[in-house]
């Protein structure tokens, strides 16, 4: 850690977990835990809620702090995987601010249907969908990724991008998917996800947990928000850990594709 902390001098007191740190990703036990704060099951829907109520007008911000702006990289290598076409329906869930749905249209997809729990960010992908002259092809919908107001086997593919590690149950939510999609249909999670190559662990730590914190403090002027998002991180279950749980859900040819060394990736799977 020294190198790293000679390169991103100190600027916040929380530290990540140790390797001994009783917060690190258990199977199952994500409802338990907002950030690294244990809680309530029944209340963690309402505080992730209000984080993304705080950050929906500044959400490509907040992913380009995050990122270093190279999300936008790793969604069009999602798009490449959706291989989006004119007789294809996508469900982009935890999607608001409608990011995966203009890209899927503008690729060439048929039809969208993008569900947030959070109103704001509806809204927010709404007001884009206008100013973008985008005003067919899109369906928005405020809903829960646990309980999905979709009917059954009516979509082609299934995207959730920066959204699982939010959920509750994060297991609910992988069965809802299941649930929707045509039998032949397509799964893809694109998540913020555990470093692969040593060399940058550190220096992603150091980042996540100081550097990101003070950006959201000065830029965005809300330091608490940018410290859940980060901390999330950390709870979400490793790569190998998640693709299993998929498979559990009942999806077939699962498939991990690391990105940027792990700082992300995109897990797929077939509905069967």
């Amino acid at each position: 850690m020294a190198l790293a902390r000679a390169i991103f001098p100190a600027m916040s007191d929380r530290t990540p977990p140790s390797s001994a740190d009783p917060q690190k990703p258990v199977s199952g036990a994500e409802g338990n835990w907002f950030g690294f704060t244990p809680v309530d099951p029944s209340a963690k829907s309402g505080l992730v809620r209000a984080v993304f109520d705080s950050v929906a007008t500044n959400y490509d911000l907040m992913n380009d702090l995050m990122s270093g702006g190279i999300h936008r990289l790793w969604k069009d290598t999602l798009m490449e995987m959706v291989a989006p076409k004119p007789d294809m329906t996508l469900l982009d869930v935890a999607g608001g601010t409608g990011d995966i749905a203009f890209r899927f249209l503008k690729k060439g997809g048929g039809a969208a249907v993008v569900c947030d729990i959070t109103e704001a960010m509806v809204r927010v992908g709404r007001d884009r969908a206008v100013d973008r002259n985008i005003l067919s092809g899109v369906q928005w919908t405020v809903g829960d990724a646990e309980r999905l107001p979709i009917a059954s086997r009516s979509v082609d593919a299934y995207t959730i991008a920066f959204g699982l590690r939010n959920v509750t149950r994060i297991d609910e939510a992988i069965k809802e998917a299941h649930r929707v999609l045509k039998p032949g249909g397509k799964f893809y999670c694109l998540e913020f996800s555990h470093v692969v190559l040593p060399v940058l662990r550190e220096l992603y730590d150091v980042y996540s947990f100081q550097v990101l914190p003070f950006m959201g403090r000065v830029v965005a002027k809300d330091e608490a928000s940018y410290r859940y998002l980060a901390e999330s991180i950390r709870r979400f279950p490793q790569q190998a850990d998640l693709a299993k749980r998929i498979e559990a859900a009942g999806f077939g040819a699962v498939r991990v594709r690391n990105l940027s060394g792990g700082i992300a990736a995109i897990h797929s799977g077939w509905r069967i």
